[in-house]
């Protein structure tokens, strides 16, 4: 039986990047591979309730334990991170892995505040040659999306290459003159922009499909109380009410992020004609896919809006353009990957 070891230290708060972790997995699973996880979590029954069908996936995979819960000051949490390295890698060689796989970039997680960051880069270095810790090698770096790509490069990561991360598949409805956005209830998602246009376009129905951060209530409840009266909030997750993003004509992200978005793409597989803010990481999935507009204020987000509902739309065209990201071409990417390594595009 051949071995593969899938790092993810931080599995617990199951959001994209935690889907794409139990993808990989899945795929060595059923290439024939026993897979060691090393997480912070091993809960099937959490996994099978978030991403349904992963429970399984998760069962089947042995676990190692990774250390993540401390809370430290500045400098005690780096230490404890690279005394967890080194603790780690020990582990790591009893399984004696083939392949390995990280898909978490925050490998190890760093709990310092933004403000530390000058300081952190001096004392991790110090700390490195007290505990004798090299830092990961890997033999390639997949992107998921262009932009990763081009600041692997930048940095001299010649052995990267691009490989779409898998995403669930939605089918698409009948369309209404609908929009949504499925996201968080965080300043850094910008709802406030989503509400000022549902306020100065009252005769379309938008659907917030938001859950609440612990620690947020109160900014939250804010936001509810100035939703204008054709605003519905959906406190539930995708998974809960598919049908309100199949059914929808327009996705609308207002978020600010660099990171690209899956949320975008699952829209888009639903035959959604996807809106996001222009120089962000959504924007970047947009442009990878094909199809949808841009905006940098409401000023010029409401006429957009408007013109993408007074367009003839064909939700199957644009569910096509979803496909690259499709959880079955990554998996087979995956195991072509444990089998032979990495080759260049002219080896294919």
């Amino acid at each position: 039986m051949k071995n593969a070891l899938v790092i993810h230290p931080i599995l617990s708060t199951y959001t994209g990047g935690e889907l794409l972790c139990l993808h990989v997995c899945r795929a060595l699973l059923r290439a024939g591979y026993e897979v060691t996880l090393f997480s912070d979590t091993n809960d099937p029954a959490k996994a099978e309730q978030v991403y349904p069908g992963m429970g399984q996936v998760l069962a089947g995979c042995s676990h190692i334990s990774s250390l993540t819960s401390h809370k430290s000051i500045p400098g005690i949490a780096v230490i404890k991170d690279l005394k967890e390295i080194r603790r780690s890698e020990a582990l790591f060689a009893e399984s004696h892995p083939e392949v390995t796989f990280c898909t978490q970039s925050s490998f190890p997680r760093q709990k310092l505040p933004r403000g530390y960051v000058g300081a952190k880069r001096t004392l991790n270095n110090l700390v490195k040659r007290i505990l004798n810790v090299e830092p990961p090698n890997p033999n390639w770096y997949f992107a998921i999306s262009p932009g990763v790509l081009r600041r692997l490069k930048e940095k001299g990561h010649s052995n990267s290459s691009l490989l779409p991360p898998p995403c669930t598949q939605f089918p698409p409805m009948k369309k209404r003159d609908q929009i949504i956005q499925v996201t968080r209830l965080i300043p850094e998602k910008r709802v406030e922009i989503f509400l000022e246009a549902a306020k100065r376009l009252p005769r379309y129905h938008f659907v917030l499909m938001a859950r609440t951060k612990p620690g947020l209530e109160a900014y939250a409840q804010d936001l509810q109380d100035r939703m204008p009266s054709n605003v519905t909030l959906v406190k539930a997750s995708l998974r809960e009410a598919p049908h309100l993003l199949e059914e929808s004509k327009i996705f609308l992200y207002t978020g600010g992020e660099d990171a690209m978005m899956l949320t975008v793409v699952e829209a888009v597989s639903a035959g959604c004609y996807p809106i996001v803010s222009k120089n962000t990481g959504p924007a970047e999935t947009v442009e990878t896919i094909g199809i949808g507009s841009f905006f940098e204020t409401v000023d010029d987000l409401v006429p957009t809006i408007n013109k993408a509902m007074g367009q003839t739309l064909d939700p199957d065209e644009i569910s096509e353009r979803a496909r690259v990201f499709s959880p079955e071409r990554f998996e087979e990417k995956i195991v072509d990957i444990a089998e032979h390594g990495v080759r260049s595009e002219k080896d294919h």
